[in-house]
């Protein structure tokens, strides 16, 4: 399952705290849990709450290898290099900049 499709699962947006997501598995585990089916209903809902199970845990694994920088940082002063205080406080690695142009190439 991907992000997208977890989020979507949830009715999350693009951005979300920790508790909103639980906040959101909560809501749909209420709606989808197979004790509350109609009768009949049961099978749709037992499947449902394990897309809702799995969109949870996918999203919470996604939390957990997330690597937060724990100290205060404050944003430079003026004068000082927005760039570089940006690099030292967010850059991980995985973004780099786009590669240089050759100089004859202009487009």
């Amino acid at each position: 399952m991907t992000v997208k499709e977890a989020r979507e699962i949830l009715g999350l947006g693009l951005t979300a705290t920790r508790q909103e997501i639980v906040a959101a598995y909560r809501r749909q585990a209420r709606r989808w849990h197979p004790d509350r089916a109609p009768t009949g209903e049961e099978e749709v809902y037992r499947g449902k709450m394990q897309e809702v199970n799995a969109a949870y845990h996918r999203l919470k694994q996604m939390l957990d290898r997330y690597r937060y920088r724990l100290e205060d940082a404050e944003p430079p002063d003026d004068g000082q290099d927005y760039q570089k205080w940006w690099h030292a406080r967010f850059f991980s690695g995985v973004w780099s900049a786009p590669p240089k142009k050759p100089e004859g190439n202009r487009e």
